[in-house]
């Protein structure tokens, strides 16, 4: 699987989807063939890497059936490969990642459980973290260089919370009227946006972070380590800011902080009637887990779902 890693990196240097592929003889280890995905320079639907590994090794071999041989390959095989794989006899298959949306040995569907005359042995999420790591560097890469740069920049004096203070409150009087009453807003500004919220929020553990894009401030996220998760208490964008996927962007950077620190999930509450954001929420792929009604004071409450996004099911669906 090393191997198949080099394969697949020297792929993302030519800018190809990082997939690569070895097959191994068996009886003495030898590798009698190897591949890696060659789509895009070739201009060929077929230039998978399992293709051209299966192709070499039956050239090598000198014969079409490839029995005594194992697979080794950094993706899990798509329906075309699968079928290749079962066709020229391959023994056992070992792969890395998971493949949520095409993969062929047990994620979208499993072609090895099927009544074909030939019936390879499976093996997945061998040195998942690796070859899933691999894809996800690639595809960071890709997104950045299609769009503007995205970073959190840490709001730690006094000025940068002011700031962020002012920004929480242009956001919030444009976007919450009409979900809450026009009297909640101006309170729960004060009581949870204002500058002197946020010194008092920073001494429980928050940080408050910047959403900049190419140096300008955009809009603004707060976080708080709690337990195994971490709670994503803002993310906000200013009006003109908001469906440029800039808040997934900015959730993948949260997703890196919080394993980084060795938490498992993400979560967030949200108004029950905010319809927009409990989309956007469900499309980065948080679950609701729960509901609850928190009294704030000053006759309001808060009448939210819970939301949280599982860390691990998050970056196999990434790739």
């Amino acid at each position: 699987m090393l191997r198949a890693l080099e394969l697949a990196e020297e792929a993302a240097a030519e800018s190809e989807v990082p997939v690569g592929a070895v097959i191994v003889r068996r009886s003495d280890g030898l590798i009698v063939g190897e591949g890696r995905n060659r789509r895009e320079r070739l201009r060929a639907s077929l230039a998978h890497a399992e293709l051209e590994a299966i192709d070499r090794a039956s050239r090598f071999l000198g014969g079409w059936r490839l029995s005594g041989c194992d697979m080794y390959v950094t993706l899990e095989p798509c329906p075309m490969c699968a079928g290749a794989v079962i066709n020229s006899r391959i023994d056992r298959v070992f792969y890395g990642a998971f493949d949520n949306k095409a993969g062929s040995f047990g994620s979208v569907t499993d072609l090895s459980s099927l009544p074909y005359n030939h019936r390879p042995i499976i093996s997945g999420g061998f040195m998942e973290d690796e070859c899933a790591g691999t894809l996800k560097i690639f595809f960071r890469k890709m997104r950045d260089r299609k769009m503007d740069k995205i970073k959190l920049v840490k709001a730690e004096t006094d000025d940068q919370l002011r700031r962020i203070s002012v920004i929480a409150d242009g956001i919030w009087h444009e976007y919450f009227p009409g979900i809450i009453t026009l009297e909640q807003v101006d309170y729960m500004v004060k009581k949870f946006c204002s500058f002197e919220a946020e010194k008092e929020n920073i001494k429980e553990g928050y940080e408050y972070y910047f959403i900049k894009r190419n140096g300008e401030d955009i809009g603004y996220t707060a976080i708080k380590p709690d337990g195994d998760r971490l709670f994503l208490s803002k993310l906000y964008l200013k009006k003109e800011e908001r469906g440029k996927k800039y808040a997934r962007r900015v959730t993948e950077m949260l997703m890196d902080i919080a394993s980084e620190r060795g938490l498992r999930a993400i979560w967030l509450t949200v108004n029950k009637h905010n319809d927009s954001s409990i989309a956007a929420y469900n499309a980065l792929g948080y679950k609701t887990i729960g509901e609850g009604a928190a009294d704030i004071g000053n006759g309001f409450v808060m009448d939210d779902y819970y939301m949280e996004l599982d860390l691990e099911t998050k970056r196999r669906a990434i790739i």
